[in-house]
């Protein structure tokens, strides 16, 4: 293992062997959570008319004014259909929530504060209508040409909706980065099979698949190898060139039966760093040369691996989709937590109104620990011990 280097220096160099994903094309019913690639320009005003937002009549306001209440009804404008005219200023017309402002007017009177007797609209006495009054005028919200959606952004209903509302019905998203999982380990067996005493479930995989897919940061395949350098080698040696990111766990410390580091070495030349001062997830390592996806390798712990996924691959990702280097919450910490002061510590915690509650495990295997916790809290090591509060803290969620 190298030198022990800070987190900063751990993202720093990650971040400099980072290159953003391809374009692809999908439709509007494809691109939920996907990270767009192309600004979304308004394609005309919005709204697009003088558009009416409450049940009611419209009315020329200067009548109002003049002292009349009550307007008898010519016409009913709804919605999409073209604007009418208002022929008498001292009459009104019905309207629809939605529908075009018709012409000649300029005030509508919601259908709550007045009485319809033989086809008249009479005002309430304590009714006191503006001039504009619930109207969405044309070109209030944006003008045409006007950028609604910037690239980068992640297409959630909101901004699928603004899409669908420019006519957007395709759009260019960051293709989604090819990954393979590759879990290690003679004590991990299957999560369907029954294990022997000195045997646990292997779950590390299918953790950080739910991160991945459920972000929608990439397409993911996992296997798993036995503590065999041949079958490691030779795993490695397939999946180099079809896939954009390999992500290890466990054999990357200094065991005997720890082959991860010593084969990527061999395949791919030393690390770039192989070691990091923080707790947990001392031992990762990170591989990257011209030719080969990046590669993480995590140790085996439970809680190293979500740790080190939540603090350097997932925002890895989010910058290869997003074109952008994601900024980490800053939030205000409580609780404690133990590491060398010399460390940075990586701590599960909740959120709670805004607010870091630390929950540390008793160690790096206790994985249990980590229901209900929404991320990790980065603190400086030389706080280790102490009693927090409201301590500021960078908060990396797991989703």
């Amino acid at each position: 293992m190298q030198n022990l280097i800070s987190v900063t220096q751990a993202e720093n160099i990650i971040r400099q062997h980072l290159t953003t994903a391809a374009v692809e094309i999908v439709p509007l019913s494809k691109a939920q959570g996907r990270y767009l690639r192309e600004d979304i320009l308004a394609d005309r005003p919005l709204p697009p008319f003088d558009r009416v937002m409450m049940d009611g009549i419209a009315i020329a306001h200067a009548s109002f004014a003049s002292g009349n209440n009550r307007f008898p009804i010519t016409d009913t404008q709804a919605a999409g259909t073209p604007a009418l005219t208002l022929e008498n200023a001292d009459s009104c017309i019905e309207v629809m929530t939605g529908c075009v402002l018709p012409h000649g007017c300029d005030c509508i009177i919601p259908i709550e504060h007045i009485d319809l007797s033989e086809n008249t609209a009479s005002l309430h006495s304590d009714a006191s209508p503006q001039a504009k009054q619930h109207i969405h005028s044309a070109g209030s919200d944006t003008a045409a040409g006007e950028i609604l959606l910037s690239s980068g952004q992640v297409l959630n209903a909101a901004e699928l909706a603004i899409a669908a509302s420019c006519g957007a019905t395709h759009l260019k998203v960051s293709a989604l980065p090819r990954i393979l999982i590759i879990t290690t380990g003679d004590e991990l067996v299957a999560p369907e099979a029954t294990p022997l005493p000195h045997q646990i479930r292997r779950s590390h995989a299918t953790a950080l698949e739910a991160l991945i897919t459920g972000m929608k940061l990439g397409t993911v395949d996992n296997i798993h190898i036995a503590d065999d350098p041949v079958a490691l080698k030779e795993t490695i040696t397939e999946a180099l060139p079809a896939h954009d990111i390999l992500i290890l766990t466990g054999g990357i410390s200094r065991g005997k039966y720890d082959y991860v580091a010593p084969v990527l070495t061999e395949l791919l030349g030393s690390p770039h760093f192989h070691g990091i001062a923080q707790r947990p997830g001392k031992p990762m390592a990170f591989w990257k040369n011209s030719n080969s996806p990046l590669v993480f390798a995590h140790p085996g712990n439970p809680v190293s691996v979500m740790a080190c996924a939540a603090r350097y691959l997932i925002p890895s990702l989010v910058e290869i989709l997003s074109g952008r280097s994601p900024n980490p919450q800053q939030l205000p910490a409580t609780g404690s937590f133990h590491c060398p002061s010399h460390f940075t510590g990586l701590v599960p915690c909740r959120i709670n109104n805004g607010r870091i509650q630390l929950v540390p495990p008793s160690n790096s295997g206790n994985f249990l620990a980590l229901a209900a916790t929404d991320g990790i809290a980065q603190l400086p090591g030389e706080l280790t011990g102490k009693e927090l509060l409201n301590e500021p803290a960078s908060f990396y969620p797991w989703a």
